[in-house]
C-alpha cells in the first residue's frame, strides 16, 4: 500500500526562499534603517545578513538569531546580548519623519516575516508529532 504524503506542510527551503525573497524586496532599505540607527556596523551588518543568506542552503539556528536581531536593532531594543549600538544619532531624527515612517514599516515587516518562519516551522512540528502518532 502506498502512503499518501501531504503536500500542504512546507519546508526548511521554503522559509530559506521566503526570507531571502523578504531581502530582495527590501534589503537595501534595511540596509539603509540600520545606517541610520546604528552607524556603518549596521549597515555591514545587514550586507553581512543577505551574503548569508545568499551561501545558504537552509535557514540554520545562526541565521534566525541574526534576523531577530536585527529586528531588535530596528525596534530600539538596546540589548542585544553584549552588543549595544550608539543610538545618539536616533535622537536628531523627527519622530513624525517620513524616514522614520518608513523605519517603522520595515520593522514591522521585519517582525511578519519572524512570526511567518515561526508559524512554518510550527506546521512542520506538528505534522512530525502526528506522523510519529
Amino acid at each position: 500500500m502506498l502512503r499518501n504524503f501531504p503536500t500542504t506542510t512546507l519546508s526548511v527551503e521554503q522559509q530559506l526562499t521566503t526570507v531571502r525573497a523578504h531581502f530582495s524586496k527590501h534589503g537595501t532599505a534595511l540596509c539603509n534603517a540600520a545606517k541610520k540607527v546604528d552607524g556603518e556596523a549596521g549597515y555591514a551588518r545587514v550586507l553581512s545578513l543577505i551574503l548569508t543568506l545568499r551561501e545558504a542552503s537552509r535557514l540554520d539556528r545562526t541565521t534566525r538569531r541574526k534576523l531577530v536581531d536585527l529586528h531588535r536593532l530596528l525596534s530600539l531594543d538596546p540589548v542585544i546580548d553584549a552588543f549595544e549600538p550608539d543610538l545618539s544619532s536616533w535622537i536628531l531624527l523627527d519622530p513624525a519623519s517620513e524616514e522614520v515612517q518608513e523605519l517603522c514599516l520595515l520593522t514591522d515587516r521585519l517582525y511578519d516575516l519572524l512570526v511567518k518562519i515561526g508559524e512554518q516551522d510550527a506546521r512542520t512540528l506538528d505534522f512530525s508529532a502526528q506522523s510519529a502518532a
